[in-house]
């Protein structure tokens, strides 16, 4: 099987030159001075890079000034992950940097990543397992998805996941319970559209108006998949990757299929939608739409909460509620584990590696990951954050004066309910595992889904998959 696609096997080639990455890729290593430059390179916003720069000025200041961290922006993570490949081409990688598992994968290809193991038990600087053991098992244990020996190549940084958010104005007038299955979910799809409320957003918008929206198409392949019983991707008895869903493993395919084949059928009956049913103007998100009153419920990452505030609508404005996905079984429920890692790379000067580990360190102490999770909408990635008072307080809308006494409870923020629904449904959540070229079936996983919905003339479900399957194997 082939494992990578063509154009990142040429940017890999010439790595059976640069084995050992140079590393620090513009400055990083000694200074004149002796400071050790340490380059991170990372795909965060504006609004997340001002909590990173935080972290960074109390990083070195507590290594008072031995450390200089070079904080590299790649705005946005394919680019991010293009850049890197080339980088490591070139033998001219960061100290660090952001990563996803899927990129960690490809990166892995390229021999340039280091193991954390090294570094995690060594006695003097790694970590305790009393201090691993405060990572959310879930988020931590994804770093060790890339081999059968479990070796981590990752720590957990920013992490999200899907939420439902729903009208709560709606539900509550007509004393509807939140669905949980999505059995529950059609009765809801029934008897919303026998409302005066449905027929006003059918009137309003030309008929484009539906039940529930799906931002992510490819979120939506996977999560069914493995809703249904079935293994999206895997490792086979030889370790090597292999695309269950997408034709490599009978059983898998055809529970996949049977899952897809149920949403179109909700998306024909107008149930269920994904963006492009609502036309342009959506920026890849049923946010608007469902701001707009185009639909009554919305799945998303947790991390977009703030976008689903229906105190933002333009017009009838409305309290938004968030609850868990529904679920096809409710004894296997399947959340996807959503967001990035920072990992490694191997470098020449033993200082500036030590030191990048010090960072990653840094990066996901409790200090740091307790800043993160109250000034971003992504989640604690530890224990110890998620039971402070800090955090808590956030998630129950208690504001406090300068000596920490209790001054108001208020409503919490959509974002905040997000992350107590994220806390909530923990022990479900799912992540799949990641080899050279697993990028891919993302990508088609997204075809696959608009295939089956949008193509013109139509295609069955079953040409959608054998369609991308060859495309798998033949890129």
């Amino acid at each position: 099987m082939k494992k990578i696609s063509k154009i990142f096997a040429m940017a890999l080639i010439a790595l059976t030159v640069f084995c050992l990455a140079s590393c620090g890729g513009t400055g990083g290593g000694k200074t004149d001075g002796d400071v050790i430059e340490i380059n991170y390179w990372h795909g965060n916003g504006a609004t997340l890079e001002t909590a990173l720069e935080k972290i960074k000025a109390n990083f070195e200041a507590k290594y008072e000034g031995k450390y200089k961290v070079n904080l590299v922006k790649y705005g946005g993570y394919d680019n991010l992950r293009d850049t890197l490949a080339a980088a490591i081409s070139s033998g001219d990688t960061p100290t660090a940097a952001q990563t996803y598992p899927d990129h960690v994968a490809l990166y892995l290809y390229g021999e340039a990543l280091q193991s954390l193991d090294k570094y995690i038990n060594n006695p003097e600087y790694g970590m305790s397992k009393e201090e691993q053991a405060q990572f959310i098992e879930g988020f931590w244990n994804e770093g060790t998805i890339y081999d059968a020996a479990g070796t981590r190549y990752a720590l957990p940084f920013n992490k999200s996941t899907e939420v439902m958010f729903y009208n709560k104005t709606i539900f509550d007038k007509y004393g509807w319970s939140v669905p949980q299955t999505w059995d529950e979910v059609l009765v809801i799809c029934e008897k919303y559209k026998q409302t005066e409320e449905y027929k006003t957003a059918e009137e309003k918008n030309k008929g484009v108006a539906y039940v529930l929206g799906y931002d992510s198409r490819p979120n939506l392949f996977i999560t069914l998949t493995q809703q249904w019983g079935a293994e999206y991707t895997s490792f086979n008895e030889k370790g090597e990757g292999q695309f269950n869903a997408f034709g490599a493993v009978e059983k898998d395919t055809k529970l996949s299929q049977e899952a897809l084949g149920w949403f179109a059928k909700q998306n024909k009956a107008k149930n269920f939608a994904t963006p492009i049913d609502f036309g342009a103007g959506q920026d890849g998100y049923c946010s608007t739409a469902f701001l707009n009153g185009q639909c009554i419920m919305t799945i998303g990452s947790s991390a977009g909460a703030s976008h689903n505030n229906g105190e933002n609508a333009t017009i009838d404005k409305f309290v938004t509620g968030v609850a868990s996905i529904p679920q096809h079984d409710l004894n296997n429920k399947q959340v996807i584990q959503q967001g990035t890692n920072i990992s490694l790379f191997k470098c020449e000067d033993e200082e500036e590696e030590l030191g990048g580990w010090l960072w990653l360190k840094y990066m996901v102490s409790y200090e740091s990951a307790l800043l993160w999770a109250t000034e971003t909408d992504y989640f604690a990635i530890r224990k110890d954050v998620m039971e402070s008072q800090e955090y808590q307080d956030i998630l129950n809308g208690i504001k406090r004066d300068q000596n920490g006494n209790e001054i108001a409870r208020l409503e919490p923020t959509v974002g905040a309910k997000a992350k107590s629904v994220g806390a909530q449904q923990s022990d479900a959540y799912y992540t799949n595992v990641a080899f050279p070229g697993s990028s891919k079936a993302r990508d088609k996983a997204e075809t696959i889904v608009e295939r089956i919905l949008y193509a013109s003339p139509a295609v069955s479900v079953e040409v959608a998959y054998k369609e991308a399957y060859d495309s798998i194997l033949n890129n």
